[in-house]
C-alpha cells in the first residue's frame, strides 16, 4: 500500500484556533488561516466554485474544512488533519499491477502493458491527489464504486486506520534532528492506495447430473500490512518530509533578575553576549547605587553562569535569579555550507567524512551534537573506531 503525506508549518494561532474549535480574534488569525486554506486547496462551500475560490474563501469555511478532517492534535503546535477524500472514501482507492504492488518499477524493456498500466496509475495518483480540505462530494468523483475499492476501503477502516494516530504522535515525539519533539506542523493525509488482488475460486459440483463448474471472484490484499508497518512507514515519511525542507531549533528562554553596581556593569554585558543573552529592563534602585537588570537567556548556555559572574565581576553583581520565560525559534540552519566563492573562501570547503561544521560558529549544529551524544545517538563529527578489538599500543617490545 501507498499512503500520500504532506506537511505544512502550522501558525500559533491557527493552533489556537484548532484547540478551541472557533475562530479566534487576533491581529494575524485570519490571515493566517487564509494563507492555509489557499495552500491546502480548501474549497469555500457546497456552493462555492473552482474558479472564484479565492474571492469567495473565508478564515470561517477553512477552520470549518480543518475541524471536519482533524484526526489529532496535541499542545506543541502539532495536529493532523484528513482531506475529506480520505474521510469519506473518495481517495481510499485500489490498485493492482502484474506484481500486485501500487508501485511499479521502471525498466528499460518495459512491454506495451506495463506502460499503459503505469500511465493509469500515474494518472490515479493525479486525480487522487488534486482534493482538498473541505471538499464537497459532488465537487469531485474521483472514480466509481467497484469491488476492489470496497474491499480496500474496509481493510482500511477496520485494519490500518488507527495505525495513523499512533505513527502521528511517534513523529511528533522524536523529531529527526536530535530525537526531541516537534512544534507547529500540519500533516495532511491526502490519499491512500492498497494493493488488491483478484482470485477465482472454480467449484465443481459431483454428482449424478451432468457436471457443473461455478465460479467465485475473491478480492484480497495482495501483501499483509499490519499496524506496525504504517506506524513505522507514517512516522518514516513525516521525517523525511521534514528534511526535505529547512529545520529549526526551538530553544528554551530563561528570564534573569539580578543587582548589579555600576563596576559591575562591564564584566556582566561581556558574559550576556558571550552567551547569546539580552538586557530587556535596567533601572535604578530607590535609595541605592545598584541597578535591577532583567535579561533574557537560552536555557542551553545557562550552566556555570552564576559562578562565572561572580568570579569576572569579583562579587559585584548578585547571583541571578533564573525562571523559565518562552520558547524562541533559533534562527540559525544547522545544515548550512558554504556555496558562493567568498563562503569558501572564508569557511573552507566541506570535508569528506560528512562533518557539516566549517570555520563559521553554527550553534544549532553544535547543540545537535551535544544532545545527540549525550543521548547516545550517531554524531557525524565524532570519530568512530574500526574493530577496537584490534587495537594497539605504539610502543613495540622487541
Amino acid at each position: 500500500g501507498a499512503v500520500c503525506v504532506r506537511v505544512v508549518p502550522l501558525n500559533k494561532v491557527v493552533h489556537d484556533c484548532l484547540m478551541a474549535k472557533e475562530l479566534v480574534e487576533t491581529a494575524t488569525a485570519r490571515e493566517e488561516l487564509l494563507r492555509l486554506g489557499r495552500a491546502l486547496n480548501c474549497y469555500c462551500d457546497a456552493a462555492g466554485d473552482a474558479d472564484n475560490n479565492d474571492q469567495s474563501l473565508s478564515p470561517e469555511m477553512v477552520l470549518r474544512g480543518l475541524l471536519r478532517g482533524l484526526c489529532d492534535i496535541d499542545s506543541n503546535g502539532n495536529a493532523m488533519v484528513e482531506t475529506w477524500g480520505v474521510s469519506s472514501g473518495e481517495c481510499v482507492m485500489s490498485v493492482s499491477s502484474n506484481e500486485g504492488q501500487v508501485h511499479i518499477e521502471t525498466t528499460d524493456n518495459d512491454d506495451q502493458e506495463v506502460t499503459s498500466q503505469k500511465k493509469d496509475y500515474l494518472l490515479l495518483r493525479q486525480r487522487l491527489r488534486q482534493n482538498g480540505i473541505g471538499t464537497p462530494p459532488h465537487h469531485h468523483s474521483l472514480s466509481d464504486s467497484n469491488t476492489k475499492d470496497n474491499t480496500a476501503l474496509d481493510i482500511w477502516n477496520s485494519q490500518l486506520r488507527g495505525s495513523l494516530l499512533a505513527g502521528f504522535q511517534l513523529a511528533c515525539k522524536n523529531g529527526p534532528l536530535c530525537e526531541e519533539p516537534l512544534y507547529g506542523i500540519l500533516v495532511i493525509i491526502e490519499s491512500v492506495e492498497i494493493a488488491i488482488t483478484s482470485s477465482s475460486n472454480n467449484n465443481n459440483n459431483n454428482s449424478n447430473k451432468p457436471t457443473t463448474t461455478t465460479s467465485s471472484t475473491q478480492q484480497h490484499q495482495t501483501t499483509q500490512v499490519s499496524g506496525g508497518m504504517l506506524v513505522a512507514t507514517l512516522n518514516t515519511s513525516i521525517r523525511a518530509a521534514l528534511l526535505s525542507r529547512p529545520v529549526r531549533l526551538v530553544e528554551q528562554y530563561l528570564k534573569l533578575t539580578l543587582h548589579s553596581s555600576l563596576s559591575g556593569l562591564g564584566p556582566l554585558n561581556a558574559i550576556l553576549s558571550k552567551r547569546r543573552g539580552r538586557v530587556i529592563e535596567d533601572s535604578m534602585l530607590d535609595g541605592t547605587d545598584l541597578l535591577l537588570i532583567v535579561a533574557l537567556l537560552p536555557q542551553a548556555e545557562s550552566f556555570h553562569l552564576a559562578s562565572e559572574i561572580l568570579k569576572k565581576s569579583s562579587g559585584e553583581v548578585t547571583v541571578p535569579e533564573l525562571v523559565f520565560s518562552h520558547w524562541d525559534l533559533l534562527e540559525e540552519d544547522p545544515f548550512w555550507i558554504p556555496t558562493s566563492l567568498e563562503e569558501r573562501e572564508d569557511y573552507g570547503e566541506i570535508v569528506n567524512n560528512g562533518d557539516l561544521s566549517t570555520g563559521k560558529e553554527n550553534n544549532a549544529l553544535r547543540y545537535i551534537r551535544m544532545v545527540r551524544k549525550r543521548k547516545g545517538l550517531l554524531v557525524d563529527g565524532s570519530r568512530i573506531v574500526v574493530a577496537a578489538e584490534k587495537q594497539r599500543t605504539l610502543a613495540r617490545k622487541k
